[in-house]
């Protein structure tokens, strides 16, 4: 007879709760028949349009599909839900005036039971949809999981109910690379047929709520769901504008911490992205493939680019940084939050830095090798590739934030 550990017991109390939560109970029945343009919808529902990811992923199935759009928008009525799209999109400019004729807007909440919506508006909308792209949730590493649970988990929860409403119709997924990013997987290769298992040293709440909702899916899958499940590395701004109003990844809020203090780590380390423009890309194409359903797919840059060389860019533009060791810089870092006489606004930065630092996507995390056949032969003679993380690249990204005043102009 087996004895187990108290390390044992410990690791199944803590990981029980969550495989608890990615569990879909007997009311989701994917045995119905699927619906009968599930391989060229007429109609695809998308959740987060007003997001980074959304908005592209938006613009990249007007131009490569032939389908109407519903997006489902948090707001007060479809009034507002339309103002409120149409302005995200013009601020990321990929609105065009003949969108509209394929556009529609419903006012929701992917958090809330049934979207938010009555059950006979619920189910008057699974009639119409062919395809659902799920693009929504929360990115912000300082959130535990208990705040990041309802749009990441309970949402993905009532998307399958959608999903499987009247109808079977395939669900396209935006998981995350963070799922794998433990312990357990330290000096493997991650394939993408692979299932990510929780595991203790899966720390953060954000990487935690993407594990259960990736499992969710992958469930959905196994009980006749038809789905693909795409999981990028951290999703940066556009290749050509550097377009990104979202700061809830760690490495902008990183570098707007290091320029403030003037001083950053000195590590040997390389840092990966994908540019929003490839991964929307990518994720509409394959998604269009019917030999993609049931798979999942891993969205990474094959050329990241050094620590060192990415500080040496922010020097370039004028951002005078002085090298220190991690450890005194973490110092540093915890002196200057302290600092009453540190601007207000530099020490809400060095905070919001401190708290971002304990996640899963801490930058300087040692990656595992990831593997990405499927992505690549599915992308196969599409001209979608992924460019290196170099210096045009950066540069964009680091114009951009100084125009919108995400970076000082001169330090």
């Amino acid at each position: 007879m087996s004895v187990i550990s108290a390390e044992e017991i410990d690791f199944i109390a803590e990981a029980e709760p969550f495989i608890a939560d990615a569990q879909l109970d007997d009311s989701f029945d994917f045995c119905r028949p699927i619906v009968h343009d599930a391989l060229n919808p007429a109609s695809v529902f998308l959740t987060g349009a007003t997001g980074l990811v959304g908005a592209y992923l938006l613009d990249e199935l007007m131009k490569r599909t032939r389908a109407s759009v519903c997006c489902l928008v948090r707001a007060a009525d479809e009034a507002s839900a339309w103002r409120r799209l149409v302005d995200h999109l013009k601020a990321h400019c990929v609105w065009r005036e003949e969108f509209a004729s394929r556009l529609r807007v419903v006012a929701g909440d992917v958090s809330l039971p049934l979207m938010g919506l009555t059950r006979e508006r619920f189910n008057e909308f699974a009639r119409h949809i062919g395809a659902i792209y799920h693009s929504a949730g929360r990115l912000n590493m300082a959130l535990s999981y208990e705040q990041l649970k309802p749009a990441n988990v309970n949402g993905t929860r009532e998307v399958l109910r959608l999903a499987c409403a009247q109808f079977t119709r395939p669900v396209h997924f935006i998981s995350s690379m963070a799922v794998f990013f433990s312990d357990l997987n330290a000096g493997s290769v991650l394939k993408e047929c692979d299932t990510p298992i929780f595991h203790s040293s899966l720390k953060g709440g954000y990487s935690k709520s993407k594990w259960v909702a990736d499992q969710m899916v992958a469930g959905a899958g196994k009980r006749g769901l038809p789905v693909t499940i795409f999981r990028p590395v951290r999703i940066m701004g556009h290749s050509r504008t550097g377009l990104n109003y979202d700061m809830g990844d760690l490495l902008p809020i990183l570098l707007k911490g290091c320029v403030l203090l003037g001083k950053c780590p000195a590590l040997d380390v390389k840092v990966t992205m994908v540019p929003v423009d490839y991964a929307s890309q990518a994720i509409v194409t394959l998604a269009g493939r019917p030999e993609s359903w049931g798979r999942a797919f891993h969205l990474f840059n094959r050329e990241p680019i050094e620590w060192e060389q990415l500080v040496d860019i922010l020097r370039l533009h004028g951002y005078p940084l002085e090298p220190m060791s991690w450890d005194n810089w973490k110092r540093e870092l915890k002196r200057r939050v302290r600092d009453a006489s540190e601007p207000e606004e530099n020490r809400r930065a060095f905070s919001t830095l401190m708290m971002a630092m304990t996640a899963p996507h801490f930058l300087f995390y040692e990656r595992p090798e990831m593997d990405d056949t499927n992505t690549r032969e599915g992308l196969a003679g599409t001209g979608i590739e992924c460019g290196a993380v170099d210096q045009a690249l950066i540069s964009t990204y680091v114009s951009f934030w100084k125009t919108h005043g995400y970076l000082p102009p001169q330090v």
